[in-house]
């Protein structure tokens, strides 16, 4: 989640974006990215995920609204861009290569887009390649 808050920061973010954002690392609710949560995040941006990011628990309609959130151009698809946004925000730490093997994975069509019908699938790849820092 650092990396993706460290690499969302180097331009500028879509609304939608920024609400995903706030929403992820807003520790206390209260709608505000206060110092400590934006330093928490900055201050472990060269550790290794496994030793920076809490045990996320999150559940596939969860991991389902991240990837359906970061539907950035609303198409109703994912293109590969908004693949690799979508396992940042998963604290993924590889976002290129998972986004990379997600695609190959889950798109049964070939068209390079990730479905709605194909959502199932993405998840299924999240959930077996993310084992141990989700659910």
């Amino acid at each position: 989640m650092a990396e993706s808050l460290f690499l969302a920061l180097q331009r500028p973010l879509s609304e939608k974006e920024a609400d995903l954002v706030l929403e992820m690392r807003d520790g206390n609710g209260d709608g505000v990215l206060d110092k400590q949560e934006l330093m928490t995040d900055l201050t472990h941006i060269n550790k290794k995920p496994s030793t920076i990011l809490p045990k996320m628990h999150l559940t596939r309609e969860e991991i389902k609204e991240i990837f359906v959130e970061l539907d950035i151009d609303g198409d109703g698809f994912l293109n590969k861009d908004e693949l690799t946004k979508a396992f940042g925000m998963i604290g993924s730490y590889t976002l290129l290569f998972k986004a990379h093997y997600a695609m190959a994975y889950a798109d049964d069509d070939g068209n390079g887009l990730i479905s709605e019908r194909e959502l199932d699938k993405l998840i299924d790849y999240v959930e077996r390649t993310n084992r141990g820092r989700l659910n």
